[in-house]
Formats: C-alpha cells, structure tokens, sequence
C-alpha cells in the first residue's frame, strides 16, 4: 500500500493566517474586530460545516455577509475614537443585526437557488444549438440530398 505524500493542496489561505490576522486585529482594533466577529458569525458557521471543494457556500455566504457588516465598520472608522462602547451599541441594534444577518441569508438563498438556474440555461444553450444543427442538417440534406445519409451509413461512421 502506498502512502501518499503531498496530495492534499495547500492553501494560500491557510488556518494560521486567519488566526494571525484575527489576533493582530483584535489587538489594533478591538472595535473592528468585535464588529466583524457578531456581523461575520453566519460566515463563520458556513465555513466550519462547507466541507465541499473551494468551499463555493462559505464563499457566497461570505460575500454578502461581508457586504452587510462593511457599512458598520465604516461607521466605526468615520468616527473620531474606536471604543468599545460604541462598537456594541452599533451593532446590537435590531436593524444592523438584521442588515447583516439579512445579508448573510441572501447569500444562502443565492446559493442555493444559482445551481437550477444555471443547469436552466444550460439545458435551454444546448436545446437551442440542437435545433439550429438539425436545421443545418436538414439543409444539407437537401442540398446533397438522401445519398449523403446513405454514404455515411455505408462507411460505419
């Protein structure tokens, strides 16, 4: 039995760097970080149990929950002096719980509703590529008429 050495793929991105950022954050910017950590939980969630490949739900989940957590940290930062007091009362307000929470459940259902979607314009691409070489088939059948299918059938192609 062979041991197979090196084939899981590491990423740029790796668990260190997170955790590295996430400390060095909490230690700058303690307002920043205590934002990002109530406005990114449904991310984080996403990510502990998105174990599929490139982990596209985390992904999608990510990216607009980010979108709704941004305004909130821009607030922060406009502001003259990043206290604590001030990160909590922002974000524990009914409507910017809601706005990032909100945001993150738009990124589930986007997730979720993209795959038929797709597989919709997928399927209707290739229907309509169908009809348009039956159609240049019919053309060329008429053109060369019924020997042709009759050559083709004899030469077992």
């Amino acid at each position: 039995m062979a041991r197979q050495s090196g084939s899981k793929k590491k990423s740029a991105f790796s668990g260190l760097s997170v955790v590295a950022s996430a400390v060095l954050l909490f230690m700058v910017a303690l307002p920043t970080f205590i934002t990002l950590a109530v406005g990114l939980l449904p991310s984080m969630v996403a990510f502990m149990f998105d174990r599929s490949q490139g982990r596209t739900m985390s992904r999608c989940i990510f990216g607009l929950n980010f979108s709704g957590v941004a305004p909130y940290i821009m607030e922060i930062w406009q502001q003259g002096a990043q206290t604590v007091g001030v990160a909590t009362q922002e974000i524990f307000q009914p409507v910017a719980l809601s706005i990032m929470y909100g945001a993150a459940g738009l990124g589930w259902l986007l997730y979720l509703a993209m795959p038929p979607i797709v597989a919709n314009v997928l399927n209707l691409s290739a229907q309509r590529r169908v009809s348009e070489l039956r159609k240049k088939q019919r053309g060329l059948i008429k053109t060369w008429g019924d020997s042709l299918i009759k050559e083709i059938d004899r030469s077992g192609s």
